[in-house]
């Protein structure tokens, strides 16, 4: 792989934010031992400078198809980036601590562009599913609140006819005489049915015709008058009376 030095220079000194940034100790190629470097992890390009501040990187190392890995039989928080291919080179780094390793092992695991791509893909199928659901639970809305608007209007249409039959029955003309429960009730609150009197008689049977209950009602009065006035001829005669007559 070519890489233009002055490119990678100008983007390492550029103001983009960097994923993750500290120092590492690093084994060298030719110098075997451990050196201390400021490391700089910027997308999938990893930067190290001697110092914190040097302007220009001593070197960087570019996170594609490759593994972070453990380091085997060698003590302290070190881990490796293998290259599978022949004739790459492995670098060697360690952490001061277990969480500082894990944390650099991680961000190096996750900076590359396959890994990205791996991401948009499991972010796009989620959305699609996300998508389905969506739709489907649209459709179940839909169709819960047809069924709802069914029923309501179903129960309007009934309260309709309920209204209209009872408005009809309303119209309807017919004679209160001839209904048992007026019959029934007018009796109660009429005048003959608190007298008890052997000329009086109130007849209870099937429901009788006006011209009937008029000629029955009728004599009634009239022999109610007839004893009411039979009721002064016969009284006998009081003192007051008796004095006048003697006059």
């Amino acid at each position: 792989m070519r890489i233009n030095e002055k490119s990678l220079s100008k983007f390492a000194s550029s103001g983009a934010p960097a994923d993750k940034e500290g120092y590492l100790l690093k084994k060298g190629e030719l110098n075997k031992g451990y050196q201390k470097r400021y490391f700089v992890l910027k997308g999938n390009l990893l930067f190290y400078y001697e110092k914190r501040y040097d302007k220009e990187p001593v070197g960087v190392i570019v996170l594609e198809g490759c593994t972070i890995e453990l380091s085997e039989n060698i003590d302290g928080f070190a881990f490796q980036v293998v290259f599978p291919k022949t004739g790459c080179r492995t670098y060697h780094m360690a952490a001061d601590s277990q969480e500082e390793m894990e944390a650099w092992m991680k961000v190096m695991s996750c900076a590359s562009y396959d890994y990205m791509k791996l991401m948009v893909a499991e972010l796009r199928q989620q959305l699609d599913e996300l998508k389905e659901n969506s739709q489907q639970q649209l459709l179940e809305n839909a169709m819960r609140d047809s069924h709802l608007v069914l029923s309501s209007y179903s129960s309007m249409e009934d309260s309709d006819e309920r209204t209209s039959m009872k408005s009809n029955q309303r119209h309807v003309r017919f004679n209160p005489f001839n209904d048992p429960s007026s019959q029934n009730k007018s009796e109660s609150r009429h005048l003959f049915d608190t007298l008890d009197d052997e000329h009086i008689h109130v007849a209870k049977g099937p429901p009788k015709s006006f011209l009937q209950l008029h000629e029955e009602y009728g004599q009634q009065v009239k022999t109610l008058g007839e004893l009411w006035r039979g009721s002064f001829t016969e009284r006998p005669a009081s003192a007051f009376e008796l004095s006048h007559s003697s006059c």
